[in-house]
């Protein structure tokens, strides 16, 4: 009798073994996230969901949109009143978020920049559509200067009231909100819990180039992560998986006025746009989090960037411009060091 009964106990397994998904690649991309090019790579038994992350994306982008009115109540709509403005899920979860990196950061982030990096987008590089064909003058790089002190104690003096419950934000003060340090990051970070909420381990998540999400290559293996502008090509390699990276630099938008240099970076403790050091690269496990301590890292320096690293869980490596368009390497967490791959 026990015989008889084998057959009938393998069916179950063999009817299951014969159900099982075969893993898909999916792809897809976007250039609604603050004008940059985000893509994403994903593998999975679950199906396509592009849509989803792109809906998600577009709408971000919008919400987000400091300078432009829009059918959603986003971030230029706050910057026009003082009173509470009621704002969808997400744009009062990164507001959130803001607030909350303002203070771990110790202000070296600061999400009411947004007159001083106007000012300065528009000194420097022109508005968008009336690009300048030469750089500013001295006597323009002064004048801008010469506004600086206010607009940096109109920041100092304004901040955010958030009411979780009626979800609604309001700004107190004259100061404007600007996430543009933080919302690549937020949207790379978004979409990575996306791709693995549907069981993917095999992912690329490019957020515009500077944040960047992967699990592991489809054969299980690391990443080779090399950083653009080093002095020797592909010197700044590493072999990395599962990590978040982020990066800020000033070398895509940068320029030098009678010897000094000026980028898109401002530092809201002076509010200028000059820095000591040329491009911080971070690795961690959060992009949100990275995207606004890459920048605040590049601003205060080493000291700041173990003390931060060692607090807030991530590795980093700090680099200066003394070649003059190609970075050099000042500092990095010993245990980045150790994911270096040679240069072949």
């Amino acid at each position: 009798m026990k015989r008889r009964l084998l057959p009938s106990l393998l069916l179950p397994v063999l009817v299951l073994a014969s159900c099982e998904k075969t893993p898909v690649f999916y792809s897809g991309s976007n250039i609604d996230v603050f004008h940059s090019f985000f893509t994403w790579n994903y593998e999975t038994t679950e199906g396509d969901i592009s849509d989803e992350i792109q809906d998600f994306t577009f709408r971000l982008g919008r919400l987000c949109d400091p300078y432009s009115e829009s059918t959603y109540q986003n971030l230029w709509s706050i910057n026009q009143t003082n009173d509470p403005v009621a704002v969808e899920d997400d744009l009062f979860d990164i507001l959130s978020l803001a607030v909350d990196l303002q203070e771990k950061t110790e202000g070296y982030f600061n999400p009411l920049i947004g007159k001083l990096t106007l000012l300065w987008k528009e000194t420097l590089f022109g508005l968008d559509g009336e690009k300048r064909n030469e750089g500013p003058t001295r006597e323009e790089i002064k004048a801008a200067e010469a506004q600086v002190p206010a607009l940096v104690r109109e920041m100092e003096a304004s901040s955010l009231v958030l009411d979780p419950e009626a979800k609604t934000v309001q700004r107190i003060g004259d100061a404007h909100i600007d996430l543009g340090g933080l919302v690549k990051g937020y949207s790379t970070e978004r979409v990575k819990q996306m791709v693995q909420g549907i069981g993917s381990k095999h992912y690329v998540i490019n957020g515009g180039q500077s944040s960047i999400s992967f699990g592991t290559t489809k054969d299980g293996n690391p990443y080779n992560v090399s950083l653009q502008y080093s002095v020797v090509p592909k010197e700044n390699t590493y072999s990395l998986a599962n990590s978040d990276i982020s990066t800020s630099a000033i070398y895509e938008q940068y320029l030098y006025v009678d010897g000094i240099a000026y980028s898109h970076v401002i530092n809201p403790k002076t509010g200028l746009p000059n820095a000591d050091y040329s491009m911080a690269f971070l690795v961690g496990n959060n992009s949100a989090l990275l995207d606004a301590f890459s920048t605040s890292v590049m601003i205060a320096g080493p000291e700041k960037a173990r003390e931060w690293g060692a607090k807030f869980g991530f590795e980093y490596a700090l680099f200066d411009d003394m070649f003059k368009g190609y970075a050099r390497l000042v500092e990095e967490s010993e245990t980045l060091t150790e994911k270096r791959v040679s240069a072949k």
